[in-house]
């Protein structure tokens, strides 16, 4: 067992629009990540994907979307969770904070940002 207090997770910083703390037991299997949106990342001309890893995402505060390239765009809200599975394209936006664990653990390498077709 590992607990971490709020201060000891690790920042980090996608941009100016997506950035948080993350927390690493050090598996490799899992990790989890605070992360604030404020805007839309990767961007409207872009798409954003792991190349193996899935992702889930609870919303714990405001609101905003989250679009991919087979669902479109979803509204999402406080309370709400969405599952990402590796490959899938994707983009957030709005103004919104999330809970977001991924397994495998996420790899910076392996996040990858392409220009939307």
């Amino acid at each position: 067992m590992k607990k971490w207090s709020h201060a000891e997770g690790t920042e980090f910083k996608n941009s100016e629009l997506c950035y948080g703390l993350e927390y690493k037991p050090g598996t490799g299997k899992i990790d989890i990540a605070k992360i604030m949106i404020r805007g839309d990342f990767p961007g409207n001309d872009k798409w954003g994907y792991l190349e193996d890893a899935d992702e889930m995402a609870v919303v714990t505060r405001g609101k905003g979307y989250i679009e991919t390239q087979k669902e479109g765009k979803v509204v999402l809200q406080e309370g709400d969770v969405v599952h990402i599975p590796a490959l899938e394209r994707f983009r957030w936006g709005g103004d919104m904070d999330m809970i977001v664990p991924c397994g495998p653990a996420f790899d910076p390498a392996k996040h990858k940002i392409e220009e939307a077709a």
